[in-house]
């Protein structure tokens, strides 16, 4: 049984760490002499004059984005389980990736730089552009959940998403850097998007449990036991209540479901 956490610091991490970005890239090629994107891609500032302030911005985004995928992985709930931990952990190795491109090239051993940079860059554009994608499906399945209670995001935000990937199959496709250029900003205004859907989502903060599917029927029986409390009480139109017994169906069509498929083997 783990609580779950009221904090919203993993939602600033990532909003920090898209705005860094944001700041530091165009910062990096303003520095370096020539830079164009219509000539160059965006790995190349790591090979020329700011290559320092290349490094940093990609170490420090990569990094505090993980955190804030970890948030959205426990609040896109009761939507689509397996797609949901799918896309998070893309998300948490593209950004480990992420943060890997930021190494600063060590010249005496260049071939063997070039080679692990264009993997774990190649794998940044790759994994951000399909997470994204499986998080904006999730987000575009809110409204079918009857049990989902997390923000509440917007639907141009989930095609908005889609419209990632498709930019990202365009890239394959010409592998111009100008579109490699377009796709990074992309993606980073779908981080700075989400993340101020995130901070402005108004909710009633109940302290609630998280649960193995073991330990549903102990849930069960707790939340009914709450549920008669208020009753004997006489609190009515309260919103724990009304919570706690969404809690309960939730549980006990579960509770029936897994009966059933036990029976049924």
């Amino acid at each position: 049984m783990v609580l779950k956490t009221e904090s919203r610091m993993e939602v600033l991490f990532g909003l920090a760490g898209a705005l860094f970005m944001a700041v530091m890239l165009p910062l990096t090629a303003s520095l370096t002499p020539g830079y164009s994107p219509l000539k160059y891609t965006v790995s190349t500032l790591g090979l020329m004059k700011a290559k320092s302030l290349f490094s940093i911005a990609f170490v420090v985004t990569g990094s505090l984005l993980i955190p804030f995928y970890i948030y959205l992985e426990r609040e896109l709930v009761n939507i689509n389980e397996s797609l949901r931990r799918l896309a998070t952990g893309i998300a948490i190795f593209s950004n480990m990736c992420i943060a890997l491109v930021g190494i600063i090239p060590d010249e005496t051993y260049i071939a063997a730089f070039v080679a692990f940079h264009s993997f774990v860059a190649t794998t940044s554009f790759t994994g951000s552009s399909f997470y994204i994608v499986l998080y904006s499906y999730l987000m575009y399945q809110v409204p079918k959940s009857t049990m989902y209670k997390g923000p509440a995001f917007k639907k141009y935000l989930a095609y908005y998403g889609f419209f990632i990937g498709i930019m990202f199959i365009i890239l394959l496709i010409v592998f111009k850097p100008l579109i490699e250029w377009i796709l990074t900003i992309l993606i980073l205004i779908w981080i700075i998007i989400t993340a101020t859907q995130c901070i402005s989502y108004k909710f009633f903060n109940l302290p609630g449990l998280y649960y193995k599917k073991a330990q549903y029927p102990e849930a069960l029986e707790l939340f009914e036991e709450a549920v008669q409390i208020l009753d004997n009480l006489e609190i009515k139109g309260d919103p724990i209540k009304k919570t706690l017994k969404e809690n309960i169906n939730f549980l006990r069509s579960e509770i029936e479901k897994e009966t059933k498929n036990s029976d049924e083997s």
